[in-house]
């Protein structure tokens, strides 16, 4: 049985889903539920859910920033975006924050159950129907990160492979220097984890 936690600031969503969903044929079932990130984030704790299905649009604190939180404190719970917001930026912006997948909540029941089991699977999925959000805002991303040609050095050698201190030794410079230039790629692009920044950079094209 998977169980999954639905956090949405309209009951009406969530009660809709525990509806849709058939435990014992689906072998999904809602363990708990949450209209706000200020609610969710006490019951997370204690939940038993391996999935998190997450509204982008919410009063307290959007989940687009939520989502950052979620995979901060919880790094084993999966997480699907389930929302009906077009809007490009938001839905970049979630996929940065390395959400698992983005479902529109005009999906079907069969698309629904096919996410939840391909998230645990390992898989980052974009549902039928989202846009092509990364297309439509890459360029402005890209030059919002401004990065410096030391930084670019170092990031290319990062996303071939190279250690710090493989980098330092294929550019002759210190490591401090390295170092350096890692913790100001780790800033610009919002994340301390070398594994992410090299994903992220990848993703808009640094190593091309």
């Amino acid at each position: 049985m998977t169980y999954i936690f639905v956090i949405d600031d309209h009951q009406v969503t969530i009660d809709g889903i525990r509806a849709i969903l058939d435990p014992k044929v689906d072998k999904i079932t809602i363990v708990g539920t949450a209209n706000s990130a200020g609610e969710a984030l006490p019951k997370l704790f204690t939940s038993r859910a391996k999935v998190i299905l997450l509204d982008l649009l919410m009063p307290d604190l959007s989940g687009v920033e939520f989502c950052r939180v979620l995979k901060r404190k919880y790094p084993e719970k999966k997480v699907i975006a389930f929302t009906g917001d077009l809007n490009p930026v938001v839905l970049y912006n979630t996929w940065m924050n390395r959400v698992d997948a983005i479902l529109m909540k005009t999906c079907t029941k069969e698309e629904l159950v096919d996410t939840i089991h391909t998230v645990l699977a390992g898989f980052r999925i974009m549902g039928d129907g989202v846009p092509n959000f990364y297309k439509a805002v890459q360029g402005d991303k890209i030059k919002e990160r401004k990065l410096t040609p030391g930084e670019k050095q170092v990031l290319r050698l990062f996303i071939q492979g190279s250690s710090r201190a493989e980098v330092a030794d294929l550019l002759t410079s210190s490591y401090n220097a390295v170092n350096h230039h890692t913790k100001n790629l780790f800033k610009k692009f919002k994340t301390n984890n070398l594994v992410s920044l090299v994903a992220m950079a990848k993703e808009e094209g640094f190593g091309e």
